[in-house]
């Protein structure tokens, strides 16, 4: 990992040389990183050699994280579904939701390829064994209770306690190095009132609780071999029920979040032509959000993604390829709002259920008189495929109480920063750590995320 500052991520709006692009686009990573090394060692203007250096971490990355070929996945997918053939995978790969690269004509394919299919196309994978398969809807039964709820009683709350831990790999262990770790951490918001915030419990005695953007409780301590780094703590997660009314939104609206965030959130051409395409002759910010929400959750299906460090533009990308997970439609959501003159901005940390906890990222804009709404483009959009409007139309304006914020906005510095570039430097939702003399990948560190307790507030 280098010595990186997170406000050069913006560096990758950058081109690459030619001699680059070269080995990048025919998936040669080895031949890339030699060609970046030659490049470095020239004289170079300080933005191209930062991009460079940018470049060289993801063609480490890419050259880990694409190394099933064809077979290789076919042979994943049946271990668990024996009836899907060539010609079955062939027809899900061609629906765009297997990522992969091309070496020498032939693709290769990202690690989480399989599971990938296995979320994206249970029904379809299960019905080549089991014509009679229906799917489970008991997802949607409990978010349609959680609607009623939310309707009856003017929203929801739950208190969760939540267990976060991180542990360095064997092979990367600095014993007798100071090191520095930060785990995600509940943020104040509109959600989650500081007040009921609480710190249970810290594995380290040196530890540092910020007030940034990206939340996390920072542990600063000499390393001990097969260490364990854990926090343990529990917040109320409020989530209220509104019903704005177009007719009601003020003629003045404010400014703020409406500015660009190189790389990702970018007014490129491309964006410009599908907001003002989105728009028509629209004025109210209100229905433009809408508008906005709508065309990301008709238009981009969720698939899991690389890494949003392996991609140049995720809006762009999300436009092109018309697939994308909660936080690249999120991101674009985000940018259709802004350059349509709409606040907003990303929150995102943690869906948590009484049983369950991973990832998750969503939006929230800005609606004079109202304030700050919510949309969640995934859940939202996943809700209208299965032919569920009323969750679609409850996940623009409102979101559920099964959620942890610790994350205010998108692409911001740690307090205290981190010296190497981090694993995400977009948000933190799983812990970064990092030695004095050399930062963690992901596969330096092992992290685990879970449920202690949830119980409802009347």
């Amino acid at each position: 990992m280098i010595k990186f500052c997170n406000e050069e991520i913006k560096y990758l709006a950058l081109e690459l040389p030619d001699s680059v692009k070269h080995y990048k686009y025919n998936g040669d990573f080895e031949g890339e990183i030699s060609e970046i090394d030659r490049c470095l060692s020239s004289d170079l203007l300080p933005a191209l050699r930062r991009r460079l250096d940018i470049e060289r971490v993801i063609a480490e990355g890419m050259r880990h994280d694409y190394t099933a070929d064809f077979a290789a996945l076919l042979a994943k997918i049946q271990t668990r579904y024996p009836a899907c053939g060539e010609r079955e995978l062939r027809e899900i790969i061609s629906m765009g939701q297997a990522d992969y690269i091309l070496r020498s004509g032939e693709p290769y394919f990202q690690n989480s390829a399989a599971s990938n299919i296995f979320n994206c196309h249970k029904t379809y994978l299960e019905r080549l064994t089991h014509p009679d398969f229906a799917p489970d809807t008991a997802s949607d039964a409990m978010r349609m209770q959680n609607v009623e709820i939310m309707r009856q009683n003017g929203g929801r709350a739950f208190r969760f306690t939540v267990e976060e831990s991180l542990e360095v790999a064997q092979n990367a262990e600095r014993v007798g190095e100071r090191i520095r770790v930060h785990l995600p951490y509940p943020a104040p918001c509109q959600s989650q009132d500081p007040e009921d915030i609480k710190l249970i419990e810290c594995s380290h005695d040196s530890y540092f609780i910020s007030d940034a953007v990206h939340r996390t409780i920072c542990i600063d301590t000499k390393y001990r071999a097969g260490e364990r780094f854990l926090v343990k703590f529990s917040y109320v997660n409020r989530a209220r029920f509104v019903q704005p009314d177009a007719a009601a939104v003020d003629a003045v609206q404010p400014s703020f979040y409406t500015e660009q965030l190189y790389p990702h959130i970018r007014f490129t051409p491309l964006v410009r032509e599908l907001a003002q395409h989105i728009a028509g002759d629209e004025k109210n910010p209100f229905l433009l959000a809408r508008r906005a929400y709508d065309w990301v959750t008709k238009n981009v299906k969720y698939s899991y993604m690389r890494e949003y460090l392996y991609i140049d533009n995720i809006v762009e990308f999300a436009i092109l390829n018309r697939r994308g997970d909660c936080g690249v439609m999120a991101a674009l959501f985000i940018t259709l709002c802004r350059y349509m003159g709409i606040p907003a901005r990303f929150e995102s940390g943690s869906a948590v259920k009484p049983d369950d906890i991973g990832s998750h990222d969503w939006a929230t804009f800005y609606i004079a008189p109202y304030g700050w709404l919510y949309a969640d483009p995934s859940y939202g959009g996943g809700a209208l495929r299965r032919g569920n409007e009323a969750l679609w139309n409850h996940y623009f304006g409102n979101l559920d109480p099964f959620r942890m914020v610790a994350n205010n906005d998108f692409q911001q510095s740690f307090d205290p920063p981190k010296a190497f570039m981090r694993m995400d430097p977009y948000d933190n939702q799983s812990g970064e750590a990092e030695f004095e003399t050399v930062g963690l990948g992901k596969f330096d560190t092992k992290r685990q995320r879970s449920v202690i307790s949830a119980e409802e507030i009347v």
